[in-house]
């Protein structure tokens, strides 16, 4: 493994208390902003900051180019049609906590985290699902069992699902069937064991040949992975919330957030929003 720093180029947007989600899209930068109920579009004409009503976690897009997006806490799942919203799926029969992070086969099927009744300081318990959301808008689920499911990566030309398993610091792979169906559930990574109790991952973002960007929260970096191993570790100067790559992959981009109490951990400072946060890109190329 090789801790690098590769070249911090510059802060692409800093007002935000807490940024997931990044994601590059059609030359189009997208973040939302989970306390301040925002979603940021970032274009080369400009930024235009999306006042929402009920905050939206992970977002995704389908075929036609849309943004889908998970509410945080609504149970549901929206798209964004020619600047309005609509519903795409109805999750409340399925799940009754928070909605985590969303990713999208290249046909249009959605997978979104239920996370479960979790926090970072109870009992650890796997009662978090993968929910699976056909082209049609139907909803099934796709996985239980799991611990604070939170980062999705698809991999292997969409014939593997990676999920982040938070809490207990590993990535999950399932093998994707017909349908979108999940299937052997099995380890892709120990992150305790790798790297120590500090790297919990959260956002995932895949590359084209098979490995997995994992943000890895209080381990303070974005780390490259491939199955079984960690391949290298970029420090970032704060709690690493989530990740993404841009089309050609030469650049990274990290949501990255800090307390406002120096004395004070993220993870507390964050049920008050009293956090700040801002997304970084890194260049890949030397």
């Amino acid at each position: 493994m090789s801790t690098t720093r590769p070249r911090l180029e510059e802060v692409v947007y800093s007002d935000l208390i807490w940024a997931e989600s990044p994601r590059s899209h059609d030359g189009v930068f997208w973040i939302s902003d989970t306390q301040g109920s925002r979603l940021i579009e970032i274009r080369p004409t400009g930024t235009v900051v999306h006042e929402l009503e009920a905050a939206v976690n992970g977002t995704s897009f389908l075929p036609n180019g849309d943004l889908v997006a998970a509410g945080m806490a609504s149970q549901r799942v929206d798209r964004l049609h020619d600047g309005t919203w609509e519903l795409h799926a109805d999750l409340a029969p399925l799940q009754a906590g928070r909605m985590g992070d969303m990713t999208t086969l290249s046909g249009g099927t959605i997978y979104v985290d239920a996370l479960g009744a979790q926090s970072h300081n109870g009992p650890v318990e796997a009662n978090g699902r993968i929910l699976k959301i056909d082209p049609d808008g139907n909803a099934s689920v796709a996985a239980d069992g799991l611990v604070f499911p939170n980062g999705l990566a698809l991999i292997n030309d969409g014939t593997t699902l990676v999920v982040a398993e938070t809490f207990v610091k590993r990535l999950t792979a399932f093998t994707v069937g017909p349908g979108g169906t999940l299937s052997d559930p099995r380890l892709w990574l120990d992150l305790e064991a790798e790297l120590g109790p500090g790297y919990m991952p959260d956002g995932l973002w895949p590359t084209r040949d098979g490995a997995i960007w994992a943000a890895a929260t209080t381990g303070q970096a974005a780390v490259q992975t491939r199955q079984g191993e960690v391949v290298q570790k970029l420090d970032v100067d704060g709690f690493a919330i989530a990740c993404c790559l841009d089309a050609d992959e030469r650049n990274l981009y990290v949501t990255v957030a800090n307390s406002n109490d120096p004395a004070e951990t993220v993870f507390a400072a964050v049920a008050k929003k009293q956090v700040h946060a801002r997304v970084e890109r890194y260049s890949l190329t030397a």
